[in-house]
């Protein structure tokens, strides 16, 4: 088996070059990111909370340079980082979403303790007992197991579009390709990529609203309602393109993905 030879500024400008093609051919992805992102930064700069109370906002914050870092991973073709990066923006979303509903939770969260440090299990246990509990975490806590799956840990599956075996002119020899970026079979199935990340920080953003809302003085109106119509665009575009995948699978003869 030969391993292929890699270097250092290879990788950069492979980077360079994937965000830059990301860029061209998902330009509408990058309007509906755009939109998202204007919506999270709109209360920058009007926020106005007492001394003590900056978790929160300081979690706010941290969810968008999760968008950020997110998006950038996945224009560059590192899937799986942009995955490890949401579940990093769930974990404080769902923080932030504890701390709103107990305020006097904070000093836990301050202190880490295993309430915040395990929130994913702690929100899980609760909707279990009670599932009408934490409403807004329930897409938040599915996604948090594929990030994790897939994104956050060594597991194989993390090596999806990583690994390929090409033969070679020598008898009994292969080649191990191990890619450094993930790319997906086609442009349709990157958009969908786009589409569910948007999803996840939309919801994200959906937790924050209303404490964000009560403490930014002089945020426009209609900022919420503009939220949930980003939604709704979102959520008819993922059902799109998924029926766009199950009429695709059916004239092959194979199962959607």
């Amino acid at each position: 088996m030969k391993i292929d030879d890699v270097n250092f500024l290879k990788f950069l400008s492979g980077e360079e070059q994937n965000i830059l093609s990301t860029l061209v051919n998902l330009r509408q992805d990058f309007d509906v990111f755009s939109h998202l992102d204007g919506l999270y930064r709109a209360p920058f700069g009007l926020i106005d909370v007492p001394v003590g109370e900056e978790l929160v906002p300081n979690l706010y914050l941290f969810v968008h340079f999760h968008l950020y870092f997110s998006v950038a991973c996945l224009g560059r073709s590192h899937f799986s980082e942009c995955l490890a990066s949401t579940r990093k923006a769930i974990d404080a979303s769902l923080s932030a979403y504890e701390m709103i509903l107990d305020p006097s939770s904070q000093p836990l969260y301050e202190n880490r303790d295993n309430r915040f440090q395990f929130i994913k299990a702690h929100i899980s246990r609760a909707r279990k007992a009670d599932p009408s509990c934490y409403p807004l975490a329930v897409e938040l806590l599915e996604l948090h197991d594929i990030c994790s799956e897939f994104g956050s840990h060594a597991d194989v599956s993390s090596f999806v579009y990583r690994v390929e075996m090409k033969d070679t002119d020598q008898s009994a020899k292969s080649s191990l390709l191990f890619h450094y970026f993930q790319f997906p079979c086609d442009k349709h199935e990157y958009h969908v990529y786009f589409v569910e990340t948007f999803l996840a920080f939309h919801q994200m953003l959906i937790i924050f609203q209303d404490f964000i809302a009560s403490k930014a003085i002089g945020l426009k109106v209609g900022w919420r309602e503009e939220i949930a119509k980003l939604g709704s665009v979102l959520e008819k575009e993922r059902a799109a393109c998924y029926a766009f995948f199950e009429a695709k699978a059916k004239q092959r003869g194979e199962q959607a993905p």
